[in-house]
């Protein structure tokens, strides 16, 4: 238990008044999505909603609040993300240009992820965390690297998280850009945390569950591939990787004479149930019934495809397990929702409109509780107290007819007055930020030196 978790423990009996609740999913794990909005009040119990509805009588040793109508939803949920990238926001250009897909990783991602340190590595995921919960975010899917650190760097971010009260499934990176010696190292730190999740076995709502790492097929030599299968296999559980991020994946696979990366991974026992694919850009309509058939999921990225280049994802044909994220540039799901909406509409209302905006953002909830096995983007009684509390000030009505178009236009990281996990206030407008800011910035020159990027 974090300390900011011990510290909220007095606040885990709480009764809140006169609330809005918008609600995404029933509590019954095997329902659908049934998105609905009720007026009444919520209660809270330890880590779980213990009940809600209209006129709620207070119980004994029952902190209650008076809301005054102000909304409640379930805390989002970001299903691909990059914590180690936060230290490159504001980062100076290369003084190569950047022309390609494969230019950006050489002369940025691949040079950062060989500048993290330990120290980098938790101030990295202790900043984007702080980020990610800001915007409302209660849970990060996230993929890491650092080849320079890598034994205990899923540690360090667990680290962080914890500190700022967030949950994440973790995992690391593999790759072979390193030679055998340090692939080995990243398969390692894949399966020494998958091991420490299987001892700790906590009781009540996880907080951290693991994947296997890969970074994209086109840096995976067969070997690896099969060797990824079987921590897998030993493990009961999917696969995170970068998947068909643009043409350079399928490009390079037929250079070395491999099948297409779909079926690299498919050969090699890769394609889990719950595996998490990410991008998904350059994939072909039999690729993606290929996913549907394996149960696994492709997560949409669209703000870092227009960012690197790598051309536009046909999210119409995305399989149903489908979800968001945002690859490392930031937290922001309800940034990434409206962008995924008006890139969709984009030359003409096409193949997103609002049906598809709303499969793609409840999908990330159902990956969420696939995966946790916890009854995530529900807030009726016995679901987990994963919640953000916006301000009293709403523009605009919420109905049940409407919530989605108060997500795409009504709904900014800059009304949220608390965020709460597992029962408690993890974040609250006006708090303190976890590190000091000047102390953020030396480190992020110090990776921006060692990265060659200033002198």
């Amino acid at each position: 238990m974090s300390a900011k978790e011990s510290a909220a423990g007095a606040e885990n009996a709480l009764l809140l008044k006169n609330v809005v609740i918008l609600d995404y999913y029933p509590v019954d794990m095997e329902a659908g999505p049934s998105p609905q909005v009720m007026r009444g009040d919520l209660r809270i119990r330890g880590e779980r909603i213990a009940g809600r509805g209209p006129d709620l009588a207070p119980q004994d040793g029952e902190k209650v609040v008076d809301m005054q109508g102000v909304t409640v939803l379930p805390g989002n949920v970001n299903a691909h993300g990059h914590l180690y990238a936060t230290l490159a926001g504001g980062m100076p250009q290369p003084r190569v240009p950047l022309e390609t897909f494969t230019d950006i990783l050489t002369e940025i991602w691949w040079p950062l992820d060989r500048a993290l340190d330990h120290e980098a590595v938790y101030l990295s995921a202790l900043a984007g965390a702080w980020d990610a919960v800001r915007c409302g975010t209660t849970m990060i899917f996230d993929h890491h690297a650092s080849l320079a650190a890598v034994g205990g760097s899923l540690d360090r971010i667990e680290q962080a998280l914890e500190e700022i009260g967030l949950r994440g499934c973790l995992c690391y990176e593999t790759t072979d850009r390193g030679g055998k010696g340090q692939r080995d190292i990243c398969l390692e730190e894949n399966e020494r945390y998958l091991q420490k999740l299987a001892d700790r076995r906590p009781a009540g709502v996880p907080r951290f569950r693991g994947l296997v790492g890969a970074h994209a097929s086109f840096t995976l030599e067969d070997k690896t591939l099969q060797l990824l299968g079987d921590i897998c296999s030993r493990y009961d559980t999917g696969l995170h990787i970068h998947l068909a991020e643009g043409p350079t994946d399928r490009e390079v696979s037929r250079e070395r004479g491999w099948p297409d990366p779909l079926e690299r991974l498919e050969a090699n026992g890769l394609l889990h149930p719950g595996s998490v694919f990410a991008h998904g850009v350059d994939l072909s309509p039999l690729d993606m019934q290929t996913l549907e058939e394996h149960g696994c999921w492709l997560v949409h990225c669209g703000r870092s495809n227009m960012n690197n280049g790598v051309g536009r994802a046909p999210v119409d044909r995305f399989p149903e397990r489908c979800a968001l994220g945002t690859d490392g540039l930031d937290d922001n799901l309800w940034g990434e929702l409206r962008t995924t909406y008006f890139r969709g509409n984009e030359g003409g209302r096409g193949p997103m409109g609002h049906q598809g905006a709303e499969r793609f953002w409840l999908g990330n909830y159902r990956l969420a509780r696939e995966t946790f096995g916890e009854p995530f983007g529900s807030l009726d009684t016995g679901a987990p107290a994963d919640f953000i509390v916006l301000d009293t000030f709403r523009k605009t009505p919420l109905e049940e007819d409407n919530w989605l178009s108060h997500l795409l236009f009504c709904f900014h990281p800059w009304d949220i007055a608390a965020v709460y996990v597992s029962g408690a206030p993890v974040y609250r407008r006006g708090d303190a930020p976890p590190a000091d800011a000047a102390f953020l910035q030396d480190t992020a020159a110090r990776l921006w030196k060692t990265m060659g990027l200033v002198r």
